[in-house]
């Protein structure tokens, strides 16, 4: 591992943030470096401190201790991340011989100067009993590797010649840092000090010398894990595109068994198939191997203290019968809960304590050939969990080829999974919430107008969407303007008139999101003409492939999708008022239109008895670009009103907008009980009355 520390980008922070004082912008600065190494910490691991002075309210000023907040991520971390604590009361706590978790955290928070600050983190009290002024702890893959072994110390010993502090694996929190106290030890020797099982923490005079200390013991880990692995072999038998193309077979399959098993959720699934983790399920002890719990006790409430191993579905090879794959599916999934009961129950009875169970769902699901399927409520949570699921299987590797892979057993495993202060981390960035929250969505048409709206309305009730539209570029532009909601939000270039890019768009978006809960059918176009004349004929031809089939053609690959999910669904068609009120000259659009209508009752006819829902929208004059290239002008002068008093004509006598559309969308998206509905969208006009 190499330094990256930079003295132009160090001299930058103190200029970005020098105004908070000096320490604490070196403090952001480093913190960051160390974050952005995914080899040293993920997701909200680890945590960084500096020991400082700033003014408390009287103008007095107090010596604190900035330490990261929980929650916080060290990769992107600002300053408000760190909270500061007056440092002479934390010390004090370390003098005590018992204090319970929750009197630590209300101590914590009331030693902090601004007490809308984030909660300091679980480790704040050894941070503020080092005697240093910035302390680093990070749990590096390659210390991992050496620590997660029966002959742990002999292995840190050796390699840092007497040079670091070991400490036995204890409990994170006040219980670590009494036993740091306990020690005795001299902190002053060599800045580091390796926790087994855990990680590991360096320290310094300045950030730059903690964070040398840092960069410096874990490659020398790095280099001692070298010296003694060999080099991942991958044997697979499938391609990559055919891999990933089973991948997304195999997601509906196991996101709907997941949804209707014992405390079923609709999980996100994000899949993980580099070499690393392909080499790892190909060992002959992979299912044993994985299952004796994390590389460290962080990642348990991510990922749980094991994963579900698929055997039965290796290379997906039942997936061209889907009913012996749902059923190996069903049967693992049960024997999953049936082993975390018991795991917890012993747990529970082992500490004593009156418990809530938490779910007994995986967040990994290793399948032999395809990958491990990672889970979470959101998609960012799935990533999570696939970024630590990635990195373990490099500890595996390397944990088995140096000796024996050896974490905590299930019992501290179990005492940091029902830890509340590691839950409360969990708590801080939950998922978002909203009538749709957990579900997935396909909007078509949606760069611009009403699957657009519909769109940004879908990801503000919780949903994620992929949003899909044959022009590209103005793809991207609406992609970037929703960009807000994140993870939640996928882009895919697909024109809905062929089907061949119907069916990549459908694979797409169960492999990027783990399967599909809702669609909104929206793309179209509105031509012109009169039918018995040979342009509208043509127009009427070319408008019933767009306006109609093309909805079918989406509906159709959808609702296997959804039956073989079996977790329902909805299916949501933009028709249009002229499927009931058709004008002049425009029975190319109208025709196809009224048709989509009846698409739209036979789906919901057929698709009933699967609980999948198929309703429509009927707009009116909605400000899109459907009225572009003259459309609006002509049909304006053909009623002798203006454009504005065009789009005003209805018995409301407002204009009707596409957030007006998008709204009814949602509410048929989340309306249980309805199915093969109208709703009218314009804002009233008598003519078009459904009858």
């Amino acid at each position: 591992m190499k330094s990256s520390w930079n003295p132009t980008e160090a001299r930058a922070a103190l200029e970005r943030h020098g105004q908070l004082g000096e320490d604490l912008a070196l403090r952001v600065y480093s913190s960051r470096l160390l974050g952005s190494e995914p080899s040293l910490v993920l997701h909200g691991g680890g945590n960084t401190s500096v020991k400082s002075q700033a003014s408390e309210l009287t103008g007095e000023r107090a010596r604190v201790l900035y330490v990261k907040g929980s929650g916080w991520d060290l990769a992107t971390i600002e300053p408000a991340g760190f909270p500061a604590c007056r440092l002479g009361p934390l010390e004090a706590l370390c003098r005590l011989e018992k204090l319970s978790d929750e009197d630590m955290v209300r101590a914590l928070q009331s030693q902090m100067l601004d007490p809308k600050s984030p909660t300091p983190s679980v480790e704040a009290l050894l941070h503020a009993f080092v005697p240093a002024k910035f302390v680093d702890h990070t749990h590096a893959d390659a210390v991992l590797t050496l620590v997660d072994q029966p002959d742990s110390r002999a292995r840190v010993e050796e390699l840092y010649e007497g040079g670091a502090l070991f400490v036995p694996y204890v409990m994170p929190g006040f219980a670590l840092a009494r036993a740091i106290v306990e020690l005795g030890a001299d902190f002053g020797l060599a800045g580091l000090m390796i926790l087994d099982k855990h990680g590991i923490f360096t320290w310094g005079s300045s950030a730059e010398e903690s964070y040398e200390r840092m960069i410096a013991a874990v490659d020398r880990a790095e280099q001692a894990v070298r010296r003694g692995t060999r080099a991942v072999v991958v044997a697979g038998r499938l391609s990559d595109d055919e891999r990933r193309r089973r991948q997304a077979e195999l997601s509906p399959l196991l996101r709907g068994a997941l949804g209707t098993a014992a405390d079923g959720k609709r999980l996100c699934i994000e899949w993980r198939d580099e070499p690393d983790v392909l080499a790892l399920l190909e060992r002959d002890d992979a299912e044993h191997l994985t299952a004796r719990g994390t590389v460290t006790p962080d990642h348990v409430i991510r990922i749980k203290p094991f994963p579900l191993f698929l055997a039965a579905l290796r290379d997906g090879e039942l997936l061209p019968e889907p009913a012996r794959a749902r059923s190996a599916i069903d049967e693992g999934l049960r024997a999953f809960a049936a082993r975390y009961e018991q795991y917890f129950e012993r747990g529970r009875a082992a500490l004593g304590r009156d418990l809530t169970r938490l779910d007994r769902l995986p967040r990994v699901v290793h399948v032999p050939g395809l990958g491990a399927a990672c889970l979470g409520s959101t998609l960012r949570d799935a990533r999570v969990a696939s970024d630590l699921v990635l990195h373990s299987a490099r500890v595996f590797h390397d944990a088995e080829s140096l000796g024996r892979f050896e974490p905590v057993d299930a019992l501290q495993l179990f005492e940091v999974e029902y830890w509340s202060l590691e839950q409360a981390k969990l708590a801080v960035g939950k998922a978002r919430g909203g009538a749709l929250a957990g579900r997935i969505a396909l909007v078509t048409g949606a760069a611009s107008g009403i699957g657009r709206a519909a769109a940004e309305a879908l990801l503000a009730a919780g949903a994620h969407v992929t949003l899909s539209d044959r022009d590209g570029v103005r793809l991207a532009e609406c992609g970037s303007t929703l960009a807000r909601f994140g993870p939640a939000v996928h882009t895919v270039t697909a024109d809905v008139t062929s089907d061949a890019e119907v069916e990549r768009l459908l694979r797409e978006t169960t492999r990027h999101f783990g399967g599909l809960d809702l669609v909104v059918s929206n793309a179209g176009t509105a031509p012109s003409g009169q039918l018995h004349e040979p342009a509208g004929d043509l127009a009427l031809r070319q408008s019933l492939d767009i306006n109609l089939l093309s909805h079918q053609r989406v509906a159709s690959l959808a609702s296997r999708t959804l039956i073989a999910q079996g977790l329902g669904g909805c299916l949501l068609f933009n028709a249009s008022k002229s499927a009931f009120n058709p004008g002049p000259d425009f029975g190319p659009y109208a025709v196809p239109k009224a048709a989509l209508v009846a698409l739209m009752r036979q789906y919901a006819v057929d698709l009933g008895k699967y609980g999948i829902r198929s309703s429509a929208i009927n707009a009116d004059r909605i400000r899109t670009e459907l009225f572009g290239g003259g459309v609006l002008e002509a049909r304006a002068r053909a009623r002798g009103v203006s454009p504005d008093e065009y789009f005003a004509q209805n018995l409301l006598g407002r204009e009707t907008t596409a957030k007006d559309v998008a709204d009814a969308l949602l509410f048929l998206a989340t309306a249980e009980a309805t199915t093969g509905a109208v709703i009218t969208v314009d804002g009233g006009n008598a003519a078009a009355f459904v009858r």
